[in-house]
């Protein structure tokens, strides 16, 4: 799927999904110089055009088509911008974003009612641009131990690559271990039919959670656990579900499993495999963003395509 490169149109739209989810202002007695869906809006942009605080202020105070499309009467300090997206991109507040991002996407036809196929796989991001291979080679930089690093998990619609629910984490962990709060935050904006996830997310339990409890046909690859027999034979599988797996494996359906592999490349071509917050809540909350803003850049790019068809 491919994503709109216009920051003006990004930046439209970023303020349209804004006003659907956001009141003008927070509190009664707010200083009313800019609303949170313009805030909201030039967070957005930040994440798009891969600036900081200070560049997206500098980016508003020379570029006066930006501030027209936001209708900004003057430019937001950096530290105005800071305080918004400790606001805006908390966990409540983002759901609610993603969710009027995603119904705007069932608007332009974009998303159908239900996911008729969907893909659950996690990636890590890197907390700076310094990577592992120059820190261990580089003797500045042996202080910067990178033993954990930020953890995406994620579902998306394997149809058009958006998004639908993700958990963000520390890792190095297991999949396993946010596989149920992913499906679970997906849930909540989007249903579906089938889910697709690697070996990382094979046991009985995730399977039982998804087909008994949530009605939805898991399928993943059944992977041989624990050591080997003495006598050389080969150890059974145990669970119903993953004997199931293992007899009757649907291999051209789960040849799609790929696509969430591919939006993984795409989040991290557009907008960064490194993270420029280096607080862990900062960095949770600059991923959020990225996740509004890669959704957006899809249903910008759809949203144009249609518009030149009907016009022609």
């Amino acid at each position: 799927m491919k994503t709109s490169k216009s920051t003006l149109t990004v930046a439209r739209m970023a303020l349209r999904v804004g006003r659907d989810a956001l009141p003008d202002y927070a509190r009664p007695k707010s200083p009313r110089k800019f609303t949170q869906p313009q805030l909201l809006a030039c967070l957005i942009v930040k994440e798009f055009a891969g600036k900081d605080y200070r560049g997206m202020q500098v980016m508003l105070a020379e570029w006066s088509d930006l501030r027209n499309v936001l209708g900004l009467t003057q430019v937001p300090h950096f530290t105005t911008l800071c305080q918004a997206a400790r606001r805006l991109l908390c966990q409540p507040l983002a759901d609610r974003l993603l969710s009027a991002t995603l119904a705007a996407c069932r608007k332009a036809k974009l998303l159908p009612r239900r996911t008729r196929l969907a893909a659950i796989d996690s990636t890590g991001l890197e907390s700076r641009h310094v990577s592992t291979y120059y820190t261990k080679r580089c003797g500045r930089h042996k202080g910067h131990r990178k033993h954990r690093y930020p953890k995406l998990s994620a579902v998306c619609d394997t149809g058009n690559h958006l998004i639908l629910g993700a958990v963000i984490d520390r890792g190095p962990k297991p999949d396993a271990i946010e596989d149920e709060r992913t499906l679970l935050a997906a849930l909540t904006h989007q249903p579906m039919d089938t889910l697709l996830g690697d070996a990382g997310y094979e046991s009985e339990r995730f399977h039982d959670v998804c087909r008994r409890d949530l009605g939805i046909r898991s399928i993943i690859p059944t992977t041989r656990r624990g050591r080997p027999r003495l006598d050389g034979e080969i150890s059974p599988v145990n669970g119903p579900y993953r004997r199931q797996m293992q007899q009757r494996f649907p291999k051209d359906l789960y040849g799609q499993r790929w696509q969430i592999e591919c939006v993984f490349s795409m989040f991290k071509r557009n907008l960064g495999s490194a993270l420029r917050a280096r607080r862990y809540h900062s960095q949770t909350r600059e991923i959020r963003a990225r996740i509004l803003t890669h959704n957006l850049m899809i249903l910008l790019w759809m949203w144009m395509f249609y518009t030149e068809h009907e016009a022609a």
